[in-house]
């Protein structure tokens, strides 16, 4: 039986939701050139203890405690995704010994093991992504479990009413600079002119900072006051007809995933970086139609000429 077992180094992948989602991806796709019936996800605070079999708890790895419950709501993350069989975290001798029990097996590793403790493998590229889709002209499709996945439906036909559904992430970190957080502003001006001339009900996800001035629109539901979490978000980014937002880890789902999407990325956040990603396009090599990557403020006149470009082809 062929069995891949996909590693997260919280160490060298930062530990963050988007590189999380890119390695799922990168899996999905192993699963279909393996040709592997069973894949596992491996979360190691560092992958040099698979070497030494040694277990490392995670509030003593890189970063401090904090890696420990960012090891938990990254679990959520990966029990909450079709196409995962397993999830082991190994920060105890129990999970090592699993995993440890794996690799005699004869898993595979994704990535190669050795390219990784080399410094080869980059979490934060979608280079191997790009390489597959150049090679069969189409990629797997990042999914919710069926069960999550009827549950955002039924949340979203509830709520909208019969609205076109548009999930919304405002990244909003305001203790780092120079990083695409929205202007909150401009989003509210630009959700308050839908209101009265566009049938659609704007839900919004992920746990950051949210104005009080949101709250007071009819056409907006904050999703973290309904009690939904982070594997409820990328559910919601799934079953959505639409997804707009910054350039986040949230919009990773979107951004392997089959619907239409407006994510804004401030033109000189990681500027080098996004070249190598997209090159001159507004968009991905793998994206599908009205799947968008928009290098520009996230200003009202912006996002509303952006809108108005996929409205009609999305809510028909």
């Amino acid at each position: 039986m062929n069995r891949i077992a996909g590693i997260f180094d919280l160490a060298r992948s930062g530990g963050s939701l988007g590189t999380l989602l890119i390695l799922l991806e990168e899996l999905e796709i192993q699963r279909r050139v393996q040709r592997a019936e069973v894949v596992d996800v491996v979360l190691v605070a560092d992958a040099k203890v698979l070497v030494g079999g040694i277990a490392q708890d995670g509030a003593h790895a890189p970063n401090g405690a904090g890696l420990s419950r960012s090891a938990a709501t990254l679990m959520t993350v990966v029990r909450a995704m079709s196409g995962v069989d397993g999830c082991h975290a190994c920060f105890d001798r129990q999970a090592l010994d699993e995993v440890m029990g794996l690799i005699r097996g004869g898993c595979l590793l994704w990535p190669d093991f050795g390219t990784l403790l080399a410094g080869g493998h980059s979490y934060d590229s979608t280079a191997a992504i790009r390489e597959f889709h150049a090679r069969t002209g189409t990629i797997p499709r990042l999914s919710v479990s069926a069960a999550r996945l009827a549950w955002a439906r039924s949340y979203l036909n509830a709520k909208a009413g019969g609205r076109l559904a548009i999930a919304v992430h405002m990244k909003n970190n305001p203790r780092i600079s120079g990083q695409s957080n929205a202007d909150l502003a401009s989003w509210h001006a630009f959700i308050s002119s839908c209101r009265r001339n566009v049938p659609a009900h704007f839900f919004l996800i992920g746990d950051d900072a949210t104005n009080a001035a949101f709250r007071a629109l009819p056409n907006v539901t904050v999703a973290r006051d309904d009690g939904v979490a982070i594997d409820g978000y990328l559910a919601l980014i799934q079953a959505a007809g639409l997804f707009m937002g910054m350039m986040s880890g949230p919009a990773n789902m979107a951004l392997f995933g089959s619907k239409p999407y407006l994510i804004f990325k401030h033109p000189d956040h990681h500027a080098e970086e996004m070249a190598q990603e997209l090159g001159d396009a507004d968009h991905y090599p793998f994206a599908l139609p009205d799947q968008r990557v928009l290098r520009m403020w996230d200003t009202a006149e912006n996002l509303g000429r952006a809108f108005e470009s996929v409205m009609q082809r999305v809510a028909a």
